[in-house]
């Protein structure tokens, strides 16, 4: 019985063994076919599709038109007309501040205006005593009926006279000025709706103090006036796409409210002053502001709604188009690179050929084995297959959406360029061998 066992457990392992190794085999064989054919890469043919270029951004909905109301004047709010969410009218009562205390000055520049006139029509009369006397004085002067000394006197007298008359003069204009400041200050106690509207934020309550706005500070916000037939969007749009963005250009609009909706809107403001935030740190930006308004003025919106917004920049309608993916940067030399030119123009090949010890290359140490005295390029393009060779093909790009890109030259219809995996075009050098394991689909091309 051992004896049996033995001789079936012989025959297992033999059996595990021989699969094992036929399995090896087959691996081998595979890997063997797969070195011969290259590397394995994505490509994707080149086709015509229609491109849209989109700038996006996030901002808040807005009124297109709001006032922000604050004091002129301090006071203690004594009457508060308005609540939110109320519509008003323009020259509508919203709030009266205590008056008391600016009665009380315009009383007083009334006194003080009152006094200077008294002083100032006593000083024309001692103007016009004392201009009489001086003429008197001249006409006696040349009679010989009075001393040069009297006319002296005369004459002195009436430029003082004068001088007095004029300071009352300026004293009363200066008073008048006062009681005027006075008499608009007390105006200002009662703030009017500057516009027709709802309040659309309300931060004062009867009893607080509205303390007025000067050149030194801002005035605290009492309430907001909006106009609610129309909404703007105001985003921040990033200064490397600012130069894409135009006025009237259309933009598709989502909000947050309305998920399943899709609202139109158009361009109508773009900042000239950049706005930076993160200064000195790693997050550090520069924007440009944007404001968009909605078409649609009836929309039911209200102000301080997240959006987002879509701005169509640029369309391509049946371009030639490749994805963001396949397009490459690499170095060559300028010399090598001039030759492959000449070379390339003369047989019309659009291929970039013979400039292989150009490119760079780094040794494990981490430095780069091409001669710091050659100068070299860097340029852009892709990897066209062509008899299962890598061929690298510089090419001019337009206008982009959020896959894929204009090709404006260098690259013909129904060419086959790599896409594919990331590691390989990180890697892939120009005549190298490759065996395309996935294309992309023609349907989403023909879309």
């Amino acid at each position: 019985m051992p004896e049996k066992k033995r001789k079936k457990s012989k025959k297992k392992w033999l059996f595990i063994g021989g699969g094992a190794i036929l399995l090896a085999v087959f691996i081998g064989i595979n890997m063997m076919g797969e070195g011969g054919q290259g590397t394995n890469v994505q490509a994707e043919t080149v086709a015509r599709r229609d491109l849209t270029e989109i700038v996006s951004a996030s901002g808040r909905i807005q009124p297109q038109t709001k006032v922000d109301i604050t004091s002129e004047v301090n006071g203690e709010i004594m009457a508060l007309f308005v609540d939110e969410g109320n519509r008003v009218e323009v020259g509508a009562p919203l709030l009266v501040l205590d008056t008391v205390q600016l009665r009380s000055d315009v009383d007083q520049m009334r006194y003080s205006l009152n006094e200077v006139n008294a002083r100032l029509d006593g000083a024309k009369s001692s103007l016009d005593q004392s201009a009489e006397e001086y003429e008197r004085q001249k006409k006696l002067r040349e009679t010989e009926g009075t001393s040069e000394t009297a006319l002296d006197n005369a004459k002195y007298a009436f430029l003082n006279a004068q001088s007095s008359y004029e300071a009352l003069k300026a004293s009363t204009s200066r008073t008048r000025s006062q009681l005027e400041k006075a008499l608009d200050n007390l105006s200002k106690a009662k703030i009017v709706a500057p516009m027709a509207g709802v309040i659309t934020f309300l931060d004062c309550e009867v009893g607080e103090i509205a303390a007025a706005q000067t050149m030194y500070s801002q005035g605290r916000v009492l309430m907001t006036i909006s106009n609610l037939d129309g909404f703007e969007v105001e985003v921040e749009v990033d200064e490397t796409e600012i130069n894409k963005v135009d006025i009237q250009q259309y933009t598709s609009i989502e909000v947050d409210a309305f998920p399943d909706t899709t609202f139109d809107g158009h361009v109508v403001e773009i900042g000239n002053t950049a706005i930076s935030s993160g200064y000195g740190t790693e997050n550090q930006s520069t924007n440009f502001r944007v404001k968009v308004v909605f078409d649609d003025p009836a929309v039911r919106l209200r102000p301080g709604m997240s959006a987002t917004v879509d701005i169509t920049t640029a369309r391509g309608d049946g371009v030639l188009a490749i994805p963001y993916s396949a397009v490459v940067m690499r170095s060559f030399d300028l010399d090598s690179l001039a030759r492959a030119r000449e070379a390339e123009s003369a047989e019309s090949s659009g291929v970039v050929q013979a400039v292989h010890a150009a490119e760079t290359t780094v040794e494990e140490d981490g430095n780069d084995t091409a001669s710091a005295d050659v100068e070299r390029e860097e340029l852009k393009g892709v990897f066209v297959i062509r008899d299962n060779v890598a061929r690298f093909v510089e090419i001019e790009t337009g206008i982009a959406d959020k896959r894929r890109i204009e090709v404006v030259s260098g690259l013909e219809e129904n060419d086959s360029v790599i896409s594919g995996p990331y590691r390989v075009l990180r890697e892939v050098k120009d005549g190298d061998d490759v065996a395309i394991t996935r294309m992309g689909e023609e349907s989403e091309g023909n879309r």
